[in-house]
């Protein structure tokens, strides 16, 4: 097993910055979770300060390509393409359209004075947007459990296991 301090697990996606090829041990995904997080809170004081949201808008578009890296990378640990990442858009997206669609009769029955077909599509968007609400949480939810998930011990069709002892030739320091 390769042992690394805290900080070298939160920095090592910077430095794998858009390797999305490989694996990443659940240390790498979380360390880097929790570095995220850390960075955003002075973000959002000093984007709370200057009344912005300029601070914060920058680092997460600095960090959004080592997230998405890193997760295709957590996901390839447990034998999983990292196309899974995009799974919750999958229920998201007929879900936010269909809203919109309910909504849009919602306000031409507004407009044109029938509160009926006003109720109807405020009612419907209002149900679309539960309903798919639900699914994309259980989407997400099995996407957590899965980050959370050990990895597979040896090699797999993405690479060597990043934990053994010999079979990372590759170390990033």
């Amino acid at each position: 097993m390769i042992e690394r301090t805290a900080r070298e697990w939160m920095t090592l996606p910077l430095r794998r910055y858009a390797e999305f090829s490989g694996r990443s041990p659940r240390a790498e995904y979380w360390w880097f979770a929790l570095f995220t997080l850390l960075a955003n809170i002075p973000a959002g004081i000093i984007d709370a300060m200057l009344g912005s949201q300029l601070v914060g808008g920058l680092l997460s578009l600095a960090l959004l390509l080592p997230s998405l890296a890193v997760g295709a990378r957590r996901l390839h640990d447990i034998d999983r393409t990292g196309w899974w990442m995009l799974a919750p858009l999958v229920p998201l997206l007929p879900t936010l359209a269909t809203a919109g669609v309910m909504g849009a009769g919602g306000v031409i029955g507004a407009a044109t004075g029938s509160g009926t077909l006003a109720a109807l599509g405020a009612g419907g968007a209002t149900v679309a947007l539960a309903i798919g609400g639900i699914a994309t949480a259980a989407v997400a939810i099995l996407l957590f459990v899965w980050y959370c998930t050990k990895g597979t011990a040896g090699p797999n069709r993405f690479g060597d296991d990043p934990l053994a002892p010999a079979g990372n030739p590759t170390v990033y320091y």
